[in-house]
């Protein structure tokens, strides 16, 4: 029996052997497409993708907290496979990648960066025909820059590096298979030599790498004021009197469905709003590219999408709203055949309306309905019948009341579980207070990016860092 054989991309990567590090890659389109189709990725996809091991802050608990949450937690059904498996945004815009990383059907990412610029693309049914415009080459870094391959970038990069006779480079033409692609796409939300990891097969650290640098702009950006109004988010918070760490806090459904909400978020929105405080790893200089290197070979509306990507119809929700990611509109469609036929026949015969019936030469057409147009329209999936409620939230709201721990791992509030948290936390009920917290806007935006980089999210927001509170007390003479 024949098996089709799995795709792969070809990369040519060149090697420092005396310094064991990959200096940059060259490859054609095909790479660079998928590479730039890792920012339409939901993080929801990115974390289930990665078998929910992204070693990405707490989306690894964010996912397991709605996967084991019960269904009648959420205002629908559809809410929980909504967030379990997000749609990309992207998908009706893009042309399909060699290597789909992306398992959700309709996945569809990119174009011929060289001929895509124009109006008119080519295409052929025969496998591997080149396009008329050839095939433009591009060089990637090992921490993910890309640009187009010229002389110019190539003694750059020899400058940087400090190779001084290029012939002790080793090249050497590697395939990427999904999996190695998608090994590609862990290391890049937490590494900044992905290439050399993956090349030398070098261990992903587990970490809280970057952490400082994550306080240092968090409170900046409170000490540089900004919209400060409480955002009717109340929480109580569990935490430690010396200020050293959050056990959990205490929150209503509202507070919950914000962070599920993350979940349906693409990782270039997140990169967009954090830059490089988004990542630990180098998705940011994919990102920067788009606009940069190689902005003059994308057409303008995949440039947008992918610095912009958007959230598929009825994905919106609180958290799209306070990142400004925008969502598509609903889908309509006008086809050609009676509501009655396309009930009974489906998209299979839509012409079954139309056609004469020659068995029967007395009766014109096989139906006798008059209206031969059926208009279909996009449904929520988030809302129940005959609910009133905002629609936009994926997660009953009422009196249930959630514990979030530091990690951002979400469950039902009870006795037993908040006794759990502390006993596993080993201190001393008399080392502990709770505090009532009124969140702001900024708040919850320090919330959603430390989710990203840290699995302490809670106390690296709600709580000063300690360096900073010495300094201050430093600068006052009070020791």
């Amino acid at each position: 029996m024949a098996t089709t054989e799995e795709p792969t991309i070809e990369l040519k990567v060149f090697v420092d052997k005396k310094k064991s590090r990959v200096l940059f890659a060259e490859s054609g389109k095909e790479f660079v497409d998928v590479l730039f189709g890792f920012l339409t990725l939901p993080l929801g996809t990115i974390v289930r993708l990665l078998g929910k091991e992204s070693q990405a802050g707490c989306l690894d608990e964010l996912y397991k907290s709605v996967e084991r949450l019960p269904t009648g937690f959420f205002r629908t059904e559809a809410c929980k496979t909504m967030l379990l498996s997000p749609i990309n945004g992207a998908a009706k815009q893009c042309c399909q990648l060699k290597v789909r990383v992306d398992d959700t059907k309709h996945r569809e990412v990119y174009v011929c960066t060289s001929c895509y610029v124009h109006a008119n693309c080519a295409y052929s049914s025969v496998p591997g025909a080149v396009c008329k415009c050839g095939d433009t080459k591009f060089i990637i870094t090992d921490d993910f820059k890309v640009a187009p391959a010229s002389t110019s970038l190539m003694l750059f990069l020899l400058d940087k590096f400090e190779v001084q006779d290029p012939s002790s480079l080793e090249q050497t033409t590697i395939q990427l298979s999904l999996d190695k692609i998608i090994g590609l796409l862990k290391r890049s939300l937490t590494s900044k030599d992905p290439l050399t990891g993956h090349y030398f097969n070098v261990a992903m650290a587990h970490d809280d790498t970057g952490i400082d640098m994550l306080h240092e702009s968090l409170h900046q950006e409170q000490d540089n004021g900004g919209e400060h109004t409480p955002i009717n988010l109340s929480i109580s918070v569990l935490q430690t009197k010396n200020n050293s760490s959050v056990l959990y806090a205490e929150v209503g459904g509202d507070f919950v469905d914000l962070l599920f909400g993350l979940l349906s978020i693409p990782l270039g929105s997140i990169v967009k709003s954090y830059g490089k405080c988004g990542s630990k790893g180098c998705v940011d200089n994919l990102y920067s590219s788009i606009g940069g290197s190689v902005k003059g070979f994308l057409r303008p509306e995949c440039q947008s999408f992918l610095q912009s990507p958007k959230l598929t119809p009825f994905f919106g929700c609180g958290t799209s709203k306070i990142l400004q990611v925008e969502e598509l509109s609903p889908y309509k469609e006008e086809i050609g055949t009676c509501f009655k036929c396309f009930k009974t026949y489906g998209f299979s015969n839509l012409t079954y309306c139309h056609e004469n019936n020659y068995r029967y030469p007395y009766y014109h057409i096989n139906c006798i309905e008059t209206v031969k147009t059926t208009n279909l329209c996009e449904m929520d999936p988030k809302s129940p019948k005959e609910e009133c409620e905002n629609g936009e939230a994926y997660v009953k709201q009422g009196h249930q009341k959630f514990i979030v721990t530091d990690d951002l791992h979400v469950l039902p509030l009870s006795l037993a579980i908040t006794l759990q948290v502390i006993s596993e936390a080993k201190i001393q009920k008399r080392d502990l207070v709770e505090k009532e917290l009124a969140l702001t806007k900024p708040q919850v935006m320090e919330i959603f990016k430390a989710a990203s980089v840290t699995r302490k999210a809670l106390s690296t927001v709600l709580l000063p860092p300690m360096n900073m509170k010495k300094l201050y007390h430093h600068s006052f003479g009070l020791y």
